[in-house]
């Protein structure tokens, strides 16, 4: 299929296989239409609740990036373009329809690498039950948890992660001892290749990470 990209001063039907049919286009305009209402309805909802001001400040940052995530993971998975060729214009497609309430600032630079674009980050922690998204922490927590390019390249690791964290915080750790806890996951996996363990050699390997009782 093809997805509707605007750039500064034109638009483009982006798809990996350069090949774009009249039907992938039609395709690729009902997807766009439906980003632009589905986001503009999102964020009157997000406003109508208290989680955003109308001047961009978010009350409760998880809850709107989660919310948006469900959003988008429940279009993505209607056009049947997450994990497609395509789900990378999808995820840069979001940002043409956001309004500066939720996306202040210019297009970011490191959502250009389409995995590490911030809306697929919300896109998985939403697919998540809230109560479990909850007990990980604030999206502060998450945000780190993403930024750990050893945790996000391997789902085992990244679930593993979480299930931890969840515990830890129940434990009473704050957001200071689970930086410390993700730098040790990334350190203990440094220069390994994980996709090539078996599921017994990696929880072996994230066994031995010491994690050290919160002070």
């Amino acid at each position: 299929m093809a997805i509707k990209i605007r750039k500064t001063d034109h638009v483009i039907y982006a798809s990996s296989s350069g090949l774009i049919t009249g039907s992938e286009k039609a395709r690729a305009d009902r997807l766009d239409l439906e980003l632009k209402s589905s986001i503009a309805e999102l964020e009157r909802k997000l406003i109508k609740e208290g989680l955003v001001t109308r001047d961009g400040k978010k009350k409760n940052a998880l809850r709107v990036w989660y919310e948006f995530g469900k959003l988008l993971n429940k279009l993505g998975k209607r056009y049947k373009v997450i994990g497609s060729s395509d789900e990378k214009f999808f995820w840069r497609a979001v940002y043409d329809h956001t309004s500066p309430i939720i996306q202040k600032k210019p297009f970011p630079k490191r959502s250009e690498k389409w995995k590490i674009n911030h809306f697929r980050l919300c896109g998985l922690m939403a697919k998540r039950p809230w109560s479990e998204v909850q007990r990980v922490g604030p999206w502060s927590i998450w945000r780190d948890t993403f930024d750990n390019k050893k945790i996000l390249e391997d789902d085992r690791v990244l679930n593993w992660a979480i299930e931890r964290i969840s515990k830890l915080r129940e434990q009473g750790w704050g957001h200071k001892q689970i930086r410390v806890f993700l730098y040790g996951v990334s350190e203990r996996l440094r220069n390994l290749e994980t996709s090539i363990l078996t599921n017994k050699e990696l929880y072996t390997k994230l066994g031995e990470i010491k994690i050290v009782e919160k002070s």
